[in-house]
């Protein structure tokens, strides 16, 4: 029986897929590294426009979501 060795490369493409299939999505990739993000921006002008209806009330919100949510980045470097 036959052991196949992983090489680097295929190990860093592995990691890759492994990430996509997670819901992460390749934003950019060089010849030794991939920038990953997962995640959405957060719309400013819609948090600013629901702040100025509710008279401030929405400002928390708005606060909270751009703090811990929108885009979450990682790169993958090769060895």
């Amino acid at each position: 029986m036959s052991t196949v060795t992983p090489t680097p490369e295929s190990a860093y493409q592995a990691e890759i897929a492994r990430a996509v299939t997670k819901g992460w999505r390749v934003e950019s990739q060089t010849d030794y590294a991939t920038t990953l993000v997962k995640g959405h921006r957060t719309n400013h002008v819609l948090h600013l426009i629901l702040s100025v209806i509710t008279v401030g009330v929405w400002i928390p919100v708005w606060v909270c979501m751009a703090v811990f949510a929108g885009e979450k980045h990682k790169t993958i470097r090769r060895a």
